[in-house]
């Protein structure tokens, strides 16, 4: 009996030793699956990049030459002006939409191509009949002829070029009439350029008068004669 008892006994307890062991063993890991894709995976970035220029103008200049074969007060254009530029390119990094970076890549220059003028410097005598009678002149000019006289704000009895201011005296821009020039100009006669003033620039004169009340003259324009 007892021998009976104890091998149920152990046989019993064999059973739980081996159903506790296996339930503590550790389990086989899945295997790992592999998914295969057929198209390359898409990536995207927040950054972009694209270049941009920049023109800038460079403007001719005029330049005048003195031609000798050509009569005084006679211009012509010898060469055309052309404008120039400067041209500057950039690389612009973005960042989600944003400029991020700007980076100078290339500066190129075309340069201008200047303007020339032959300004003709011969003196070609030529004569006139006037009221006065024949005058012999070299240049005619168009201007605006105003009056004054020695009692106008700002004005004195002594000219720019210390001659008494009156009849027979007349202001100009020394740019465009050469002071102590003698000039002859219809319905007033012959004068001297020489006296200037803060109004007079260009094709400006102004008539001196004893009294520029009782001058008579209208501010007009009127051609001039250079003697």
């Amino acid at each position: 009996m007892e021998s009976f008892l104890g091998a149920a006994l152990g046989t019993l307890f064999s059973f739980n030793v081996f159903a506790s062991s296996d339930s503590n063993l550790p389990k086989t890991p899945d295997p790992v699956e592999t998914i295969s894709f057929s198209q390359p995976i898409k990536t995207e970035t927040k950054f972009g990049e694209e270049t941009e220029t920049e023109e800038t103008k460079i403007e001719f200049t005029t330049k005048y030459e003195d031609d000798p074969e050509t009569e005084a007060g006679e211009e012509s254009v010898a060469q055309e002006g052309q404008d120039g530029k400067k041209i500057k390119t950039y690389k612009i990094t973005y960042y989600d939409g944003e400029e991020f970076s700007r980076e100078l890549v290339s500066t190129t220059t075309e340069e201008p191509v200047d303007k020339i003028i032959k300004r003709g410097t011969k003196i070609v005598w030529k004569t006139l009949q006037t009221d006065d009678g024949e005058i012999r002149y070299w240049k005619k000019l168009k201007v605006y002829a105003t009056h004054y006289d020695s009692r106008c704000p700002g004005c004195n009895e002594t000219t720019a070029i210390g001659m008494r201011a009156g009849k027979g005296v007349i202001a100009v821009d020394p740019k465009v009439i050469k002071l102590r020039s003698s000039v002859f100009i219809p319905g007033y006669g012959k004068a001297v350029a020489g006296d200037t003033g803060g109004a007079i620039k260009g094709n400006i004169i102004d008539l001196g008068f004893d009294d520029a009340r009782t001058a008579g003259w209208t501010a007009r324009y009127v051609d001039i004669y250079l003697l």
